[in-house]
């Protein structure tokens, strides 16, 4: 069962943690734009414009919605999410950055997959589980996590660039 934290009061604050940063306030902010801003109505589905601008935009889409993932998972560092669930941001982001670099198809992906707002959600469920003085173990992983994030983000990016490039010669 998914927590829908929007419906949470911003101004309760966790035992563990104060209420959100500006930065992360921010993040939320534009995950909700990407994701989920618009209701379709007569349903319980929201999208957002992340597969609009990959529709138009094919590069740039995916890049906005790659940046707003590693902003996330810079976020879990902060918040001292374990290990394990930024495996699962990075997988997110990967499942998302494979299939959603595929024209047409993955705008299409891209309306029900919503990688960000899992991310978020996980974000917001399990920042502070790790103690504030980590050990060198978890900083480790987490740095080899942030790095698999950023080449699973850029790869596709860097494989667009190259075939624009590529046609336009």
């Amino acid at each position: 069962m998914r927590v829908s934290l929007r419906r949470l009061d911003p101004s309760v604050r966790s035992p563990r943690w104060p209420a959100l940063t500006p930065v992360a306030r921010g993040v939320e902010r534009v995950v909700h734009l990407l994701d989920s801003a618009v209701p379709i109505p007569g349903t319980r589905f929201r999208v957002g414009i992340d597969p609009l601008l990959g529709l138009v935009f094919p590069a740039v889409g995916d890049a906005v919605g790659g940046v707003v993932s590693l902003g996330m998972m810079f976020l879990a560092v902060q918040y001292r999410v374990p290990a394990p669930i930024i495996a699962r941001m990075v997988w997110n982001a990967a499942i998302d950055a494979a299939i959603g670099g595929i024209p047409i198809v993955g705008d299409a992906f891209d309306f029900v997959w919503k990688a960000n707002d899992k991310n978020f959600e996980l974000l917001m469920l399990h920042r502070g589980d790790v103690q504030k003085r980590a050990s060198i173990g978890y900083w480790l992983s987490v740095c080899g996590l942030v790095l698999l994030g950023f080449a699973v983000v850029a790869a596709p990016i860097a494989l667009m660039v190259w075939l624009i490039t590529w046609f336009v010669e």
